[in-house]
């Protein structure tokens, strides 16, 4: 096998990050696109991962983002699923997998 078909396979295999943009003045649910670029960054369908309130308070992330001041950068991050959820009021989601997480 030669090094560029090493760096292929292994590329292959490397879990992707996920970037979800939104509009951060909406009304639309924080918590639920939360949980759909968790879904997505590990190849499945929300509805086979828990229940993003198993692990945060969606009720206060919701408060939190709704009514922070737009003058001042607000994030939030935590782990759910071997993934490093990071939530930032400018409108972006980023979700990362965990370097070991294998997609089932």
């Amino acid at each position: 096998m030669t090094e560029a078909n090493l760096q292929s396979n292994t590329a292959v295999s490397q879990p992707s990050k996920q970037i979800v943009e939104f509009d951060p003045r909406a009304a639309d649910s924080i918590t639920a696109r939360m949980a759909t670029a968790v879904a997505e960054a590990t190849d499945r369908n929300v509805t086979e991962i828990p229940p993003l309130g198993e692990w945060v308070d969606c009720d206060a992330i919701e408060q939190l983002f709704s009514r922070q001041d737009p003058a001042h950068d607000l994030s939030l991050s935590f782990e759910l699923e071997d993934c490093e959820v990071f939530v930032s009021n400018v409108g972006r989601i980023v979700v990362t997998p965990d370097a070991d997480y294998e997609s089932a």
